[in-house]
């Protein structure tokens, strides 16, 4: 009898501890009125669906087509570029949210011309300005003979403390079957960064955003997302990009320069800051004008000489391990040590490998040197890169001396950088299950000042 009232008693008190016992989600607690949130996954947990799918019309409902929202010069700009079958130009209409009407909505005209590669179409850009920190917007793009559906676009704090979000390629459309599926993933990816990064301050997409630089359907998957409609993009021109003009035409860039041409005059090396970092786009496709980026970093540098961080994207790295790029690397190198080490850049930040790699410090000459995180004032530049981010294809590496951390990745991945005045840290994550593989922190002391 004892014992078959301790194990009753014990029951009972294992009942009524919360998240015990079999009470059906939902039933009445008659012990109190309160209700509890379900606690987030811990990190390492997460699931596909543990961020809610942030979903919009897509542009492709209208008549308008191909709807870009590309980085600004500054905090105060975005620009805006879409494809639409009338000749004449639209606008950008930009209001607050809660003028659904757009009654007293701010109007920028777009520049028009024809689409060289989307027969009957016009490309329209037009730049934003004005925006102010932290604050909601509600927008749509077009003219009487079609608009967009309205989409909100929010602002984050303009500061020199900050975040931005990078992902390796996306490559939608290797194998070619596998375009649904990728496309799928890529979702999954902006849903997580929207859930876990709301405040982010622009997304870098590292090059090779589709296979084939000419597929309508590539193209549509990736841009079609309803994040990408209400974040900042800065892309890169990748070398699956190369062969026409539709990577320049789908986007527009600030402080678009002649340095790195390669398809046509809509690409080459852009630059643009936020906060105290200058962000300086490498447009490394064509092999013979490797020595004009040394050009470019000079005069992006001498146009903003107080940035405290400097940071280089580039599709191409001189540092990797992945066997059949290792040549390119090696051609490409000595232009990276030049620029890097005169201007002193805190980080490059690649694509292209379908691996994850971080470097060592490397130094002008070639050589590099270890720092535990924190490297406080470390001197050379630490290079990343980064997978892909639709699970495309994934390469396994080759060991490399300048590697500190180098591995083969089964998802995709996200990384964050994190940036104050005095730190840059970077953390990559599992994009499925949250887990951090990989972080590392650069710290500048005070008697550091700005260059």
């Amino acid at each position: 009898m004892k014992k078959h009232l301790f194990l009753l008693s014990l029951l009972l008190l294992l009942t009524s501890v919360p998240g015990c016992g079999n009470r059906q989600e939902g039933s009445e607690n008659t012990d109190t009125a309160e209700t509890t949130e379900e606690a987030p996954p811990a990190p390492g947990e997460e699931t596909w669906g543990t961020a809610p799918e942030y979903s919009s019309t897509l542009i492709s409902t209208t008549p308008i087509r191909y709807l870009s929202v590309t980085v600004g010069a500054t905090e105060e700009e975005v620009n805006l570029t879409w494809f639409s079958p009338s000749e004449s130009a639209g606008s950008v209409y930009w209001t607050s949210p809660d003028d659904t009407g757009f009654e007293n909505a701010s109007v920028f005209t777009a520049q028009a011309a024809p689409s060289e590669t989307i027969s009957g179409y016009y490309i329209n850009r037009a730049t934003v300005t004005g925006l102010t920190p932290e604050s909601e917007y509600l927008y749509q793009v077009g003219n009487e003979e079609g608009m967009s559906p309205a989409y909100s676009y929010s602002t984050p704090a303009f500061s020199d403390t900050f975040r931005f979000t990078a992902v390796g390629d996306a490559q939608i459309g290797k194998p070619v079957e596998e375009v649904d599926n990728q496309k799928t993933n890529w979702k999954r990816v902006l849903n997580k960064i929207k859930y876990h990064f709301p405040d982010t301050s622009f997304l870098v997409s590292l090059g090779d955003q589709v296979n084939d630089y000419n597929d309508t359907e590539q193209y549509n998957a990736f841009m079609n997302q309803g994040v990408l409609y209400s974040l900042s993009l800065a892309p890169l021109k990748g070398n699956h990009e190369i062969g026409g003009s539709q990577f320049s035409e789908h986007y527009t860039f600030p402080n678009l320069s002649s340095y790195g041409t390669c398809d046509d005059d809509g690409d080459g090396d852009y630059w643009f800051t936020r906060g105290n970092a200058l962000f300086l786009v490498l447009d490394m496709m064509d092999p013979a004008k490797l020595d004009e980026h040394k050009e470019f970093i000079a005069s992006a540098v001498d146009a903003n000489p107080d940035a405290r961080w400097r940071i280089v994207f580039s599709h191409y790295s001189p540092y990797n391990g992945y066997e059949n790029y290792l040549e390119n690397a090696q051609t490409i190198r000595p232009y990276f040590l030049d620029f890097t080490s005169e201007y002193d850049i805190d980080l490059v930040m690649c694509g292209h490998d379908h691996a994850y790699m971080r470097s060592y410090f490397i130094q002008a000459d070639g050589s590099y040197i270890e720092y535990d995180s924190p490297a406080v004032d470390p001197e050379g530049t630490m290079y990343l890169t980064l997978s892909s981010s639709s699970g495309s294809m994934y390469r396994r590496l080759t060991d490399q001396a300048e590697a500190a951390v180098s591995r083969k990745c089964d998802t995709p991945e996200i990384t964050d950088v994190q940036i104050t005045p005095n730190t840059l840290t970077v953390s990559t994550y599992n994009a499925e299950t949250w887990e951090l593989n990989d972080t590392f922190e650069i710290q500048k002391t005070a008697e550091q000042a700005t260059p």
